[in-house]
């Protein structure tokens, strides 16, 4: 199964054909006088150009898997790779975009300036004009460039959050269930958006999603995770061909490929650890 450990990230080899590693992962909380368990031996290996899903259901720790890997925390026990570095590393030579179900965007700056931030903080302001240009052109905003967010909808300014984490060209691209907060006709065109911007940019993706639907719409391999705490019980390779559009979602096969992501999601969950230690929502 690809999510468990292989290969060790000092191989150069490795370095070049890997995004991620994630080896036995496992990531405690204090709450309280409690020890709180979000994941708990979780492995995980994501290719260079690799859109690789993640689902499961809430409170079996993606969120905090997505967050190690980002290096907003330090995991208890365990090893991230990114990029063949420390995930810290790779966050501070800013290697990573991030899009969560928050755009973030800041009110006080149009859509332009917004996205324009980013090439600022990395220092990859040459050209930037022409740049976030581009990019607002690439996500379907272009002429609302001169529009703060507030005068914006939650799709318009998800296109803006996303276009923002690619401005600095990141090697890979995490996010935290970025259509959560959407209307399902928003949803459904910014699954279309991602899958074209993807297909021009090529960068790495690792996508958490409660949605199997959209899960198989979107990945190359499918991870599912179960149990409280959380560990990756399975996962399914999406052989689906590329480029991709809606019309797949009448298919037999991506109807197929559903069915088989949904029965791995609902089988017999895994039991907690002996301890009796709790998990903790993702």
């Amino acid at each position: 199964m690809r999510f468990e450990n292989s290969g060790s990230p000092e191989n150069p080899a490795t370095k070049n054909a890997t995004a991620v590693e994630v080896c036995d992962l496992s990531h405690r909380y204090r709450v309280g006088d409690r020890t709180v368990t979000a994941i708990d031996g979780v492995n995980l290996l994501v290719d260079d150009g690799e859109f690789v899903a993640v689902v499961g259901p809430s409170g079996c720790g993606k969120t905090t898997l997505l967050r190690a890997v980002a290096g907003l925390l330090t995991p208890s026990s365990g090893r991230v790779r990114v990029l063949g570095k420390t995930s810290r590393s790779a966050r501070q030579d800013r290697a990573l975009g991030l899009v969560t179900q928050d755009p973030g965007l800041l009110p006080w700056l149009n859509v332009a300036a917004n996205v324009q931030l980013t090439l600022d903080i990395t220092g990859r302001g040459a050209d930037a004009d022409k740049r976030v240009s581009e990019l607002l052109e690439r996500v379907g905003i272009g002429q609302f460039a001169a529009y703060v967010p507030g005068q914006l909808s939650g799709g318009m300014r998800q296109r803006v959050a996303l276009a923002r984490a690619l401005a600095h060209r990141p090697r890979l691209l995490l996010m935290d269930e970025p259509f959560g907060a959407l209307d399902e006709l928003s949803r459904e065109e910014m699954r279309l958006e991602l899958l074209r911007v993807w297909e021009d940019e090529r960068t790495s993706v690792v996508f958490v999603t409660h949605s199997i639907r959209e899960a198989v719409l979107l990945a190359d391999r499918v991870v599912v995770m179960n149990g409280r705490p959380g560990r990756v019980t399975a996962e399914v390779t999406i052989d689906l061909e590329r480029p991709r559009s809606a019309l797949l979602e009448d298919k037999p096969h991506y109807q197929e490929l559903v069915s088989r992501v949904r029965n791995l999601l609902f089988a017999e969950p895994v039991p907690s650890n002996a301890s009796g230690q709790v998990a903790l929502g993702d």
